[in-house]
């Protein structure tokens, strides 16, 4: 991920590849913006080009999303930049410093602590992310810490999104907090809308960030941590998750998935799930072991249902994609495979009860 960093700015941990500036973990979100070199604006200009004829002309139906230049913390100075076309005037740009303003509350309540700000791809996404208070720990020492995160794109196409996260911390799993029931806005702001603070405070509401939310998904995780499962009951979940055509074919017999020759095989998420279950990872003919899977703590020891809840979110996280923190975490602020993990969660609690 190191080659689409455009700038960063981090606090508590070194990332990987170590670039971007380290600032502290009392930063408001202005601070952490400016140190991330992301106080710059973007704005609509008609679209520009120069004919074959040589001459330069412009077309006042159409816009283009242009980056202001910029210097940047270090001198360089950073030239004006087109990072969408064929837009119209009812596109609505979204300011990073707008996006900032959204953490205020939390940070100036001390609810939260800004912890990353980062440009990917030359400015077209800008991530900031803050971590809560709000924290739990299941049997074993099994932490769950609580992230907010915004994630803007300056693409022209791309909705501006706003989840809340919990991060299980002795594996970096991730799963983004489910919403409300009749939730308003989705936790999606469309480029068709100035982000106004009537619209802000209902983002906030339907993601229900606040204590009322972490308790509900520490119910549910502890529900799970109680619950012991048969290899058996496995095999079914992570069908039900990734594969139920199997299951929905007569002639399948799940006794004999594993048999080579068997014309029903399990898929390369099944096959990881199952395998980060029992701490092992295999690729190309070899077995490796898993390390730092958590599976060894309390909560997951005794084969529960949260351990394979966690088998699936261990292979959305680690398995996937790729293999640094800091690719799961743009990976979570861009909300991907938070389908997956929702419904895994959904089925857990469903066939443990």
């Amino acid at each position: 991920m190191s080659h689409e960093v455009e700038t960063m700015a981090w606090a508590n941990e070194v990332p990987w590849h170590r670039l971007g500036r380290e600032i502290g973990n009392d930063a408001t979100p202005d601070q952490i913006l400016r140190v991330a070199d992301l106080d710059w604006n973007v704005n609509l200009k008609p679209v520009e080009w120069t004919g074959v004829d040589g001459i330069s002309r412009k077309d006042e139906k159409w816009k283009s999303l242009v980056r202001s230049a910029h210097t940047r913390i270090d001198g360089t100075f950073v030239p004006e930049q087109v990072l969408a076309s064929g837009l119209t005037d009812q596109y609505k740009p979204i300011q990073n410093m707008r996006m900032a303003k959204f953490f205020d509350e939390y940070i100036k309540s001390g609810v939260a602590t800004m912890e990353t700000a980062i440009s990917l791809f030359n400015g077209k996404i800008v991530v900031l992310m803050a971590k809560t208070n709000e924290n739990f720990e299941l049997a074993g020492g099994d932490k769950i810490e609580q992230y907010l995160i915004c994630a803007s794109y300056h693409t022209g196409h791309d909705q501006f999104k706003i989840r809340s996260s919990n991060t299980r911390v002795v594996c970096n799993n991730t799963f983004s907090a489910s919403l409300r029931e009749n939730a308003a806005v989705q936790g999606l702001i469309s480029h068709r809308y100035d982000f106004t603070n009537s619209i802000e405070q209902d983002v906030k509401k339907d993601l229900g960030i606040s204590v009322e939310q972490m308790k509900e998904f520490k119910e549910k995780t502890e529900f799970l941590a109680t619950k012991k499962l048969k290899e058996k009951d496995l095999l079914n979940y992570l069908l039900v998750v990734y594969q139920p055509e199997l299951l929905q074919n007569k002639n399948f017999e799940m006794a004999k998935m594993w048999d080579k020759g068997y014309e029903f095989r399990p898929n390369k998420s099944v096959n990881n799930s199952y395998g980060a279950f029992h701490d092992r990872f295999t690729n190309n003919g070899k077995t490796y072991k898993l390390e730092n899977t958590g599976n060894d703590l309390k909560s997951c020891s005794d084969d529960t249902w949260w351990k394979a809840f966690n088998s699936v979110t261990y292979n959305e996280d680690h398995l996937r994609g790729g293999n640094s923190r800091d690719e799961h975490r743009t990976e979570r602020a861009l909300l991907k495979n938070s389908s997956i993990k929702t419904k895994a969660l959904n089925v857990a609690l469903e066939l443990a009860a």
